[in-house]
């Protein structure tokens, strides 16, 4: 599943790289069973399909990955069946097929570092880890780089430092960044903290067209309800607040939104509802 649109100079691909099983509460917090349900249908595990959606960004100077996937090919076989990952599928594969090489990227942006996301970010080759895209400099938030080296009980088991960050760092291939930036001419990362407190989401302009991957803060289209926050959100309330503004901003600017884990939609136009919810727009 792909679909590539021109915004002005620049070319924005959004892709899958795979898809995984989660557990279908944990996606929706708070909101119980009966309702979130009939968002997304659950297996008899309770668990629900999610896409693993990454964009394939072309400038006039770079081509750049946002987000990675879950890297099912390294994946112990325990992993592989808890989140049903197929070891066949990932960004590098999905890359492929589309005509990109993994040398030919120059640049690979994480919104955050849990391993549904950081997964692709390296392979393994032999005994080893490395970078899959070798010629790339990873863009992550500073802070989000701390708390994921240093994370504790509550936390740890999000993340998979020793294969899939630590690799980064030996390489020497990290750019940590600090706050609201811009990483190169129409491509820019921006704070939006909830989900972990250094989550980023990235904004790609090209004159009055935007597109926007929002990470986790809105993981899927049928978490545009205000209240649909995951419980794997550390810091809820801020999700709650600062989706409510990108969300604003995306209706009012015309962003178009993707998804990181839809398992239908790639990406969409955004409307407001009533009671501070948001729907997609049909185009």
């Amino acid at each position: 599943m792909a679909d590539c649109r021109q915004f002005g100079d620049i070319e924005v691909t959004a892709f899958s790289a795979g898809r995984c099983k989660l557990d279908g509460g944990t996606m929706f917090g708070v909101v119980p069973r009966a309702i979130w349900s009939r968002e997304m249908a659950p297996d008899d595990e309770n668990r629900i399909w999610l896409g693993l959606t990454c964009l394939l960004v072309k400038t006039l100077d770079e081509t750049i990955l946002i987000e990675s996937g879950i890297g099912g090919g390294k994946l112990t076989k325990k992993y592989q069946e808890i989140f049903a990952a197929d070891p066949s599928e990932g960004v590098a594969k999905s890359l492929g097929e589309m005509g990109t090489d993994p040398e030919n990227v120059d640049r690979v942006i994480l919104t955050h570092l849990h391993m549904d996301h950081a997964g692709g970010a390296t392979y393994l080759a032999g005994n080893d880890f490395r970078p899959t895209f070798p010629n790339a400099r990873y863009t992550v938030q500073r802070l989000e780089w701390e708390d994921a080296l240093g994370a504790d009980r509550q936390t740890v088991r999000g993340y998979h430092v020793n294969e899939d960050l630590l690799p980064l760092e030996r390489a020497g291939v990290l750019d940590l960044v600090e706050g609201d930036m811009e990483v190169c001419p129409g491509v820019e990362v921006f704070l939006t903290p909830g989900h972990t407190r250094a989550h980023q989401s990235v904004l790609v302009h090209s004159g009055e067209e935007k597109v926007c991957f929002v990470g986790d803060l809105v993981p899927t289209s049928h978490h545009m309800h205000p209240v649909f926050i995951m419980a794997f959100d550390l810091y809820p309330r801020d999700t709650y607040r600062v989706r409510q503004e990108v969300l604003g901003r995306a209706e009012s600017e015309h962003w178009l939104l993707a998804w990181p884990h839809d398992p239908d939609r790639l990406w969409g136009y955004v409307q407001a509802g009533k009671r501070g919810n948001y729907t997609v727009m049909e185009e």
